[in-house]
């Protein structure tokens, strides 16, 4: 699978913010992406960061997608599944309704880093 291009969405904000983080991830353009969200079949909807216990976080808009105008910004949404193919059990690790996609992005990467690693404490 190639990785959409993201260049002019927020979520080439996201991607940058999680690049900066140091996260490694992937996008999905499938259906599901989070719980309770109906989510389109439009390229970079939802960012999966593999936690380092084998569980996932996936962030993506409360609407399920980050493939829109940066200024039409309305918060990120990440959540933690502890099984990759469970989209009901999750549990929150961030949540925002920030305009301002580069500093929400910013904070939603710190977040997710600051989870992954509390995930890779014995």
């Amino acid at each position: 699978m190639t990785t959409p291009d993201t260049t002019g969405t927020a979520g080439h904000h996201l991607r940058a913010a999680l690049d900066r983080a140091g996260l490694t991830y992937r996008i999905d353009p499938w259906p599901g992406a989070l719980a309770n969200i109906i989510v389109t079949d439009e390229p970079g909807n939802v960012f999966i960061i593999p936690a380092p216990d084998g569980t996932e976080v996936r962030i993506t808009d409360d609407e399920g997608v980050t493939a829109y105008p940066p200024n039409e910004h309305r918060g990120w949404v990440a959540l933690h599944y502890a099984h990759a193919e469970d989209d009901i059990e999750h549990a929150e690790v961030y949540r925002s309704t920030s305009t301002d996609v580069d500093a929400d992005s910013t904070l939603a990467a710190e977040s997710i880093a600051e989870f992954m690693a509390s995930r890779s404490t014995p």
